[in-house]
């Protein structure tokens, strides 16, 4: 054998070594972090978690989680260099703002032979972190699977209660007035059943109401959701949510963008002028109504005429809840 077969052996052999070390190709990607007034954020820590590739003597299964940690530069940058098996998620944080998460990179595919690199090569990934401001103690809910107790009947829910008026339950302020309502027909040609389901919102006193606002589900963001203070304006007297199934189409009256501010224990002077009312926020949208059922999170903030709705979730002013009734998001 001459030399330059064995040098070309040789080369092979350290090429092969080489991929089965490193196992998977490497991902690169920069982290953008900012506030919500565009400045960048330095010295936040940035999280990356990836999947390693089964090795050897590991057992049965698709891998293991690798995980990675990095703090932003004065540019409020942190490059993140890491072999994985084409995905990444990414999060952030610091001291005096609220943890942004959720944030997802899937590579397609990668190039190279000794050295193999995820193709897109550094993407940047703009995280935005929100500072925490005042958070306050609230009545913070989540009901979940309420069954409605008559079908076209207006049942009061007392939210400081956490429960339906009585005699339907323990509340005496019937701060939402819900009326349920469901027509049925026959089956699909599936089999479900065919229905027009309708929940109505209404309220006890003059000036109170709800309001809609749109956001996007917390896919990739903060993990403060929606504005820290309720409009003080445009409240409508009433919801109406419709739910349906029908033999060409159906809807369960529920939108993951959907997200409400609302007003209740409002009082009027004689000119017609609020001077008292209880402002608070629901978080995600009213939903298994279509069932008979009620879902939906709530936070109210006890005090009149303070709109502030950002929650402080050390301090739920419901006291002994179940886990599943446990609300500890902001």
């Amino acid at each position: 054998m001459n030399f330059l077969t064995r040098a070309s052996i040789s080369l092979i052999f350290l090429a092969v070594s080489s991929l089965n070390s490193r196992a998977e190709p490497e991902a690169m990607f920069t982290v953008h972090v900012t506030d919500e007034t565009g400045s960048v954020v330095t010295n936040a820590e940035v999280h990356a978690g990836f999947v390693e590739s089964i090795k050897p003597g590991w057992g049965w299964g698709g891998g293991k989680e690798k995980k990675w940690q990095g703090v932003t530069d004065t540019n409020g940058l942190c490059v993140v260099e890491e072999t994985c098996q084409g995905e990444a998620g990414v999060a952030a944080g610091k001291d005096g703002y609220y943890w942004s998460s959720g944030y997802k990179l899937r590579f397609t595919n990668y190039v190279g032979t000794l050295t193999q690199k995820w193709e897109p090569w550094n993407p940047t990934v703009e995280v935005l972190l929100k500072r925490i401001g005042k958070p306050i103690p609230m009545y913070a809910k989540w009901i979940r699977d309420a069954k409605m107790p008559a079908d076209g009947e207006p049942i009061g829910f007392d939210l400081m209660k956490g429960d339906w008026v009585a005699p339907n339950g323990r509340g005496a302020t019937p701060d939402f007035i819900m009326t349920y309502h469901r027509v049925n027909g026959g089956k699909t040609a599936s089999g479900y059943q065919i229905h027009d389901t309708t929940l109505t919102i209404a309220f006890s006193n003059d000036g109170d109401g709800i309001q809609s606002i749109l956001v996007p589900p917390r896919r990739g963001g903060s993990a403060l959701r929606l504005p820290r203070e309720a409009p003080e304006i445009d409240y409508m007297t009433n919801l109406v949510k419709n739910a349906f199934e029908r033999p060409e189409r159906s809807s369960t009256g529920t939108s993951e963008d959907q997200n409400y501010f609302f007003r209740v224990r409002t009082k009027k002077d004689d000119k017609g002028n609020i001077v008292s009312a209880l402002y608070g926020k629901i978080q995600g949208d009213f939903s298994g109504f279509d069932y008979g059922k009620l879902t939906f999170t709530y936070y109210l903030n006890p005090t009149p005429n303070d709109r502030n709705v950002e929650f402080d979730p050390t301090k739920n002013l419901f006291k002994n809840l179940s886990s599943l009734e446990e609300v500890r998001a902001p």
